[in-house]
């Protein structure tokens, strides 16, 4: 027997059923529905939600929407869409038509309907199928509304949760929304009403950001100044959204009837826009808000609130939304009620700062995913026989034929939460390459590590595929880690020692140095910091804070490795103080095989 396609038997059979009686009824009752509510000069917003509503009834698990289409900008907005969430509005707005644009922007771009059996493979919806997937957007169908002039002004559409093709009566449904949505279209006030909605805050009748971008268009000399309202989410917490909106309401007042600001616009949430006059001073400007609004009380349902804001100010003609946004995050960091105004020669290095920090992290993500992490071996010498008995595996990239330590890609690794995903890859790799002889070796470990509650498991798992006894392992961490005492990595410490690996404070000395904690862990090795062994053949400072950690390590016999070790000098300080281990490129440099001198 012949397989039957699900599809194909939607395309041949659906078109042939006819409408029923009922069914004309209920789009006749639709109809008249809202030319009803169009007739008695109902709200025309609620109108068309109405309309969507009534039609999301005749087709069950699916959701209406109805966009316009601007053909200045070439972009379509939700006009209204009550059953759908507001975040899949956002995601569809600025919509561009086009043959990738899913069902809504191939109906405007090919000025005809289009049925979407699958949104999740139908090449029509490349460029919203996260959308679809998101919302669980199975089908949908989208029919264009025509005016008069025959020119297409925008979209109906039923979206459905299941994978479904129309039948001859969704069709004619779809048609007659389309037809009523530019009845509705018609009337002059609606348009007016598109127009305002496109330029205007909905909710403080301020300008929007659309009407700010605008005016920057321009490319005149402009002054920008954004304010955010301090503790905002407090008066949304303690009292209500509600609260909330009519407090935004009375600060759009205060800058329009009070403070007398002109081009004032609100972006989003708590923050607001002003452009301000070419003549006015910006500090003068600024110290006139803050008195004003220190003294003003604001009350709202009988609630007395106080406001103050943070501002944030950019001056030229080139880029002043994105340097007022950065001047606003500077003024944040410096205070509440703090003013930063943008300064092209200050906010170079801050630049450069975020450029090399992205393109670090688009390396690691790059290295990640390419296999490039790879560790490399540096001999830890044992000062008593002359000779390396361990080593440290030290992540590196090897990328183009470079090699990248970590001081180009640890700190954007731990901001972007990829320590663990490095850590896991030097584990893999170091134990593969320890399991080809028997030498001791160590592996860093990470506070991100530990919060992650996985590494127990995963050293056990990678123990037994490499046949690596837990004895062979040194476990480094931070001195930060071990210092904090937080119960759950204390106790996967603990875990950790009963599982047979050994335990190394890394970088003693530099941070909290509590020798309670070393103590109460029972560690194994104490690392002492870089920073006092480069120079403690010269710093005597350095000098004394080593032996004062070796003289505790010593009496809670504790042996300790002494890291960038890397002349004679130094050396001959490590055996005086009688430093077990020494580390450094003075007897060792990292390599991708562990080599024993």
């Amino acid at each position: 027997m012949d397989d039957i396609s699900c599809e194909n038997l939607n395309k041949t059979t659906l078109d042939e059923i006819n409408i029923t009686p009922k069914e004309y009824e209920n789009i006749l009752n639709i109809q008249a529905s809202i030319l009803q509510k169009i007739a008695l000069n109902h709200d025309y917003d609620d109108t068309l939600q109405h309309l969507c509503l009534l039609t999301e009834q005749l087709l069950p698990n699916a959701v209406a929407s109805i966009m316009t289409f601007n053909k200045k900008t070439n972009l379509m907005n939700v006009l209204a869409a009550p059953s759908i969430p507001p975040s899949a509005i956002k995601a569809l707005s600025n919509l561009r038509p086009g043959p990738k644009a899913g069902s809504c922007g191939n109906a405007i771009f090919h000025e005809k309907p289009q049925y979407i059996l699958n949104t999740f493979t139908d090449d029509k919806w490349i460029d919203l199928k996260n959308i679809a997937y998101d919302f669980n957007l199975c089908s949908c169908w989208s029919m264009p509304i025509k005016n008069e002039e025959n020119v297409v002004i925008g979209t109906f559409a039923l979206s459905s949760f299941e994978h479904r093709l129309p039948t001859l009566f969704h069709k004619r449904l779809l048609e007659t929304a389309a037809f009523i949505v530019n009845i509705v279209l018609k009337n002059k006030k609606v348009e007016e009403k598109i127009q305002y909605m496109l330029y205007y805050d909905a909710l403080t009748g301020l300008h929007n950001k659309r009407y700010l971008d605008e005016i920057l268009d321009t490319h005149e000399e402009n002054t920008l100044l954004l304010l955010d309202i301090n503790n905002f989410s407090y008066v949304n917490n303690t009292y209500g959204y509600e609260i909330g909106n009519k407090l935004l309401k009375a600060v759009a007042e205060i800058f329009q009837y009070n403070l007398h600001c002109k081009n004032i616009c609100r972006l989003e949430s708590d923050k607001f826009a002003i452009v301000l006059q070419e003549n006015k001073n910006l500090k003068d400007e600024i110290s006139k808000f803050k008195h004003f609004i220190y003294s003003y009380e604001i009350i709202i349902d009988g609630i007395t609130l106080n406001t103050s804001f943070t501002y944030g100010a950019a001056l030229g003609k080139e880029n002043l939304f994105i340097n007022a946004v950065i001047a606003l995050k500077e003024a944040k960091r410096n205070g509440k009620s703090s003013l930063h105004i943008f300064n092209s020669d200050e906010e170079y290095f801050a630049y450069d700062k975020r450029k090399s920090f992205i393109e670090a992290n688009n390396l690691l993500h790059y290295a990640l995913q390419h296999d490039e992490i790879v560790p490399y071996f540096q001999g830890i010498r044992n000062n008593k026989t002359g000779k390396i008995v361990k080593f440290e595996a030290l992540a590196r990239i090897k990328h183009n034929k470079n090699v990248i330590s970590p001081y180009s890609f640890i700190e954007p690794a731990r901001l972007s939460g990829l320590l663990p995903e490095i850590t896991k890859v030097m584990i893999d790799k170091s134990f593969r390459v320890m399991s080809k002889n028997d030498y001791t070796f160590s592996i860093n470990l990470t506070e991100d590590d530990l919060i992650r509650h996985y590494i127990q498991k995963y050293l056990q798992e990678k123990s037994k595929e490499y046949n690596i006894n837990p004895s062979r392992v040194i476990l480094e961490i931070l001195e930060g880690v071990s210092a904090t005492g937080k119960k759950n990595h204390i106790k996967q410490l603990s875990a950790l020692k009963d599982d047979g690996y050994a335990i190394a404070i890394d970088d003693f000395g530099t941070e909290y140095s509590n020798f309670e904690r070393v103590l109460d862990l029972e560690i194994d090795y104490l690392k002492i910091d870089a920073k006092y062994i480069k120079d403690i053949d010269t710093n005597e400072k350095s000098y004394e804070i080593t032996k004062a950690i070796v003289f505790f390590a010593k009496n809670a016999k504790i042996p300790c490795i002494a890291e960038f070790v890397h002349n004679k000098e130094v050396q001959k300080i490590m055996e005086k103080l009688e430093i077990e281990f020494s580390q450094g490129y003075y007897f060792s440099q990292p390599n991708e095989i562990p080599i024993s001198l």
